[in-house]
């Protein structure tokens, strides 16, 4: 339910565009059964289980999508998704050697993505839904560098799963007629690594993806 009230909150500021009659948002005013579009947005991504706080990685959320209207308020829709995970950090040191200097750690998923959510039509301007996620790995990379080192961690040394699940909270409001714009809640129902998989000293438990979305969806 909290998770609910940040969706609205961050939706707020957009609810004083347009009007909110039916006509003015056709794709959801009851009368069709289907509709399809593209999608692009931004994944603000940490990893948790890997020592790092924040959602500092930014990554591209795109691709195409299409919805079924089962009723006035109730719809569901699937997703193709390319889709940018990760974590990302930059500190600042000192040195005797080299003065102050930055030392960067950064883990880049890359990831095919097909969500699935179930939504309900509050009014045919605003949308809840909660859904599922899956996620196939097409390449990740993880390095480390700082004043006096730098490594490229081998992926087949310290691999992350091919295949899982995320659960997701989600919130919609219709700008004008098919554009819509999103924010979205999405956790690893599994985990993307285990623990003896990570480098040592670099985790201290079994790693999950942990984001935010923020969207632009064009039905048509």
């Amino acid at each position: 339910m909290k998770l609910f009230k940040i969706l609205l909150f961050a939706l707020m500021p957009l609810c004083a565009l347009g009007q909110t009659s039916p006509e003015a948002y056709p794709v959801f005013n009851g009368e069709r059964k289907f509709s399809g579009g593209l999608v692009l947005g931004a994944n603000l991504t940490q990893v948790d289980g890997d020592y790092l706080n924040g959602y500092h990685q930014v990554g591209l959320n795109g691709g195409v999508a299409g919805y079924v209207h089962f009723h006035p308020r109730i719809a569901a829709s699937m997703e193709l998704l390319f889709s940018q995970k990760g974590s990302n950090s930059v500190t600042t040191a000192e040195s005797p050697y080299y003065g102050t200097y930055y030392s960067k750690y950064r883990i880049r998923l890359n990831y095919a993505e097909v969500p699935v959510v179930l939504h309900y039509l509050i009014t045919p301007r605003y949308h809840l839904g909660i859904g599922g996620s899956y996620n196939a790995l097409i390449g990740s990379r993880e390095d480390y560098n700082d004043a006096g080192f730098a490594a490229v961690f081998d992926p087949g040394k310290y691999p992350f799963e091919r295949h899982t699940f995320d659960g997701l909270l989600s919130g919609s409001v219709v700008l004008w007629r098919g554009l819509l714009f999103n924010v979205r809640y999405q956790y690893s129902l599994v985990r993307i690594r285990s623990f003896s998989d990570i480098p040592p000293g670099w985790g201290f438990e079994d790693q999950k993806n942990n984001m935010f979305t923020f969207r632009l969806l064009y039905l048509f």
